[in-house]
């Protein structure tokens, strides 16, 4: 179902002057839940905005906590253990069935960053996704965007995602020791961990959402991924600061556009780029995966529902309100503070 601009344009017109209010920060100490861990190359626009101190400057002390995983986040946003989410689009397209209004507000990823691999001495009996039946996958957790990710290449290949078995590896380091062990027969994970094992010739690539290549291959076209959300209710009580956390995030994506790869890795604490190689090739092999102006489109929210309902069978016969699900609205207002 294509929904016609006029709703969009009515939910704008209804909505949007809820979100437009001017003035003081409401909630300048708040807690932000990020959906893996802030040292993973998809989320190196957060790490530059609070390395360039953006957030600070916009007049917020966001408390930043890594969840382990998209849907843990989801998990402490809904609680109200925390104010804001920073994770896949994805998740407020499939709360809203059951009576749940979060909203995206803001994005920053249109490619999922996810890469499967096998180890590459197995390299030569696993050339596709049919060589794993009945074979280990090693996901970050049970209906994660990595979880999603290997369901959407699955299905592809023609095939049931009961034809193999998912072990919860995280996306820290415990993930590359459980493949490199031999626990898993493969895995979905992101960067750094991928680039680490690339460059040491460990694994071989079967699908790569790093590129607009593998992306098509996997989703079949534009998608959103990377984004800020939160509940309804919280962005109608804390539009200031929700504002505040758009300007901050639409400056990072500005100074990243034109920053070289060098200018990135230079602010990045030491921690993250103990094997510098391998991130600075992380580095290079994400940037193309960056939503650089940050506005969303109903297309691509529309393809994320048809991905996650192929992967959830029980989404397939309910109408979204796509419009509800996220606005642009706050990084509209950003581009026109800071043009």
């Amino acid at each position: 179902m294509r929904l016609p601009p006029v709703f969009v344009a009515i939910w704008v017109v209804l909505v949007a002057p809820a979100f437009a209010q001017q003035g003081a920060i409401e909630k300048p100490k708040l807690t932000m839940s990020v959906g893996g861990i802030m040292s993973q190359v998809d989320r190196l626009a957060l790490a530059v905005a609070v390395q360039k101190g953006f957030f600070k400057e916009e007049g917020l002390e966001p408390e930043m906590v890594d969840a382990g995983s998209g849907t843990k986040t989801l998990q402490t946003v809904i609680g109200g253990a925390a104010d804001v989410g920073q994770g896949s689009y994805e998740h407020t397209v499939r709360v809203q069935p059951k009576g749940v209004d979060l909203v995206a507000f803001e994005f920053f990823g249109r490619y999922a960053g996810h890469v499967l691999v096998v180890p590459k001495k197995a390299g030569e009996s696993i050339n596709s996704v049919k060589d794993l039946k009945g074979k280990k996958i090693g996901i970050s957790s049970p209906g994660s965007g990595t979880h999603i990710f290997f369901g959407r290449l699955a299905e592809r290949a023609g095939m049931k995602l009961d034809e193999f078995s998912y072990i919860s590896v995280g996306n820290g380091p415990g993930a590359v020791a459980s493949l490199r062990s031999g626990q898993i027969d493969a895995l979905v994970n992101l960067d750094p961990n991928i680039s680490e094992m690339e460059l040491a010739g460990e694994v071989k690539i079967l699908a790569d959402g790093r590129t607009a290549e593998g992306m098509k291959q996997v989703y079949g076209g534009d998608y959103l991924v990377n984004s800020m959300y939160a509940r309804a209710e919280w962005l109608k009580q804390n539009p200031n600061t929700a504002q505040a956390l758009a300007n901050a995030m639409w400056r990072t994506m500005k100074w990243m556009s034109t920053a070289s790869i060098d200018d990135v890795i230079a602010i990045m604490p030491a921690d993250y780029k103990a094997n510098r190689d391998a991130y600075r090739h992380s580095v290079e092999a994400n940037y193309p995966s960056f939503l650089w102006d940050g506005i969303a489109t109903i297309d691509a929210a529309q393809r994320v529902f048809e991905t996650i309902a192929a992967f959830e069978p029980e989404l397939k016969g309910e109408k979204i309100d796509f419009p509800r699900t996220f606005t642009n609205e706050f990084t509209r207002r950003a581009h026109e503070k800071y043009k």
